[in-house]
């Protein structure tokens, strides 16, 4: 245990209000030594209960790596369940196995660690939905595909503005739930929306932390819901060890009253194409574009919507609804591949095109850009996503300028994004 005369701890705080018939939660982080605080903010589409006697749990999970990235024991004031507190210091655990340069294992002292009952509402599952291809999957096989008795049931999604789309961009946000919807009621779900600025802040590498930060947006909500589910990235076969989900821990992210649900890792990502296809409605509504000028389409020529595409056409469905046009050849030769995770989706569409006797001209233009990739160093990587100290001087002059977001805008609207301008 931490003593009260420690001159360097992390204190964890969260208030609540509501206004508008909607509630709003605001994470502080504040340390001793009296520099400004951090304050996050969690704002709902509906009043969410939270009382003294609510656990923290959600809130602290958010920002784990944050906490394991200042090495500093933490003071929580208010509670968190036995099963979440255990949990968080296993997920440091394995952090700091993967980037001991980066995290270290913080001691997280509570006010109360409590054993919290079941919510109320039993056997109840929300997932987390942003319109993509493992998200509609996961949608899909809970509500149509899976055989009822092992379906999760199934009942809302949640979708998070301020991940996918900029926290400021309120029009494509609501652009991109007008899209949704059309599936979420064919398939019965309610929608539940949230607001906050927890990855525009950049304290925490967004690669590495996206999983945390989204099973605590769903973890906020564990008054109502015994499962959170979350889409998996790659199949069992080709996990990328570290990233920010993956089923080796995502398990790590439940509580006493949430059981986090890593879904869909026993298929490839063509497989879950080929299983969306049979859905009409959800192949016009699919969105998989994170870099387009327009947040609530797919601009069709960015890496993941190329390689969405390259995962229809080895599907043998080679133009879905949700894109335009056919797709150019010439993209797949220049197709931005910044990782070995990215290089094995596509090795994998290649793979499954095989198997199904699926070929042409676009199989050896991807086969060209596979022999191509040369790997990458692991801190040339970081600095290219985060920035050299020169990089970050000039980010700083750029924001106090205001021209961020003018320059993002420009850098969506590029083929590859190699001048992505991030917050330091």
């Amino acid at each position: 245990m931490i003593g009260e005369n420690m001159s360097s701890v992390i204190h964890l705080r969260v208030s609540n209000s509501v206004k508008n018939g909607k509630s709003r939660r605001i994470t502080q982080l504040s340390k001793d030594d009296g520099s400004k605080p951090i304050e996050i903010f969690y704002e709902f589409d509906r009043i969410i209960p939270f009382t003294d006697s609510s656990t923290l749990d959600g809130h602290v999970l958010a920002v784990l790596l944050y906490l394991a990235g200042q090495r500093l024991p933490v003071r929580v004031h208010g509670s968190l369940s036995a099963t979440c507190l255990r949990n968080m210091r296993e997920i440091q655990l394995a952090w700091k196995r993967w980037r001991p340069k980066l995290y270290g294992c913080v001691e997280i002292i509570p006010d109360n660690v409590v054993k919290v009952p079941s919510p109320i509402v039993q056997n109840h599952a929300i997932a987390a939905f942003s319109g993509g291809v493992d998200a509609t999957f996961t949608a899909l096989s809970h509500t149509k595909l899976l055989p009822e008795l092992v379906r999760y049931p199934l009942q809302s999604v949640l979708m998070v503005k301020g991940f996918d789309v900029d926290l400021d961009n309120n029009h494509d946000f609501k652009q991109l739930v007008n899209r949704v919807k059309p599936l979420l009621n064919e398939l019965n779900l309610d929608l539940r929306t949230m607001s906050t600025n927890s990855r525009e802040l950049r304290i925490q590498n967004w690669y590495y932390s996206s999983g945390m930060e989204l099973a605590g947006c769903l973890q906020m909500l564990s008054d109502e819901f015994q499962f959170g589910l979350m889409g998996s990235s790659n199949s069992y076969e080709s996990l990328a060890i570290p990233s920010g989900s993956s089923p080796i821990f995502d398990h790590l992210m439940t509580t006493d009253r949430m059981s986090i649900i890593h879904d869909g890792a026993g298929f490839c990502r063509t497989e879950k194409v080929h299983a969306i296809t049979k859905f009409p409605t959800a192949l016009k509504t699919l969105k998989v574009c994170w870099s387009g000028a327009d947040q609530s389409n797919n601009c069709g020529r960015c890496e993941k919507c190329i390689r969405t595409r390259l995962n229809f056409i080895a599907a043998n469905y080679p133009n879905p609804d949700c894109f335009k046009g056919n797709l150019d050849l010439e993209l797949i030769k220049d197709i931005y591949v910044e990782n070995e995770c990215q290089l094995n989706e596509l090795k994998g569409i290649l793979t499954y095109a095989q198997e199904h006797n699926i070929s042409g001209l676009w199989a050896d233009s991807l086969m060209q850009r596979i022999n191509s990739w040369i790997p990458v160093d692991d801190e040339i990587l970081n600095r290219r996503r985060y920035g050299s100290p020169t990089k970050k001087a000039v980010v700083k002059v750029i924001e106090k300028a205001g021209m961020r977001k003018p320059i993002q805008k420009i850098w969506r609207t590029s083929r590859r994004g190699v001048f992505k301008i991030k917050s330091v």
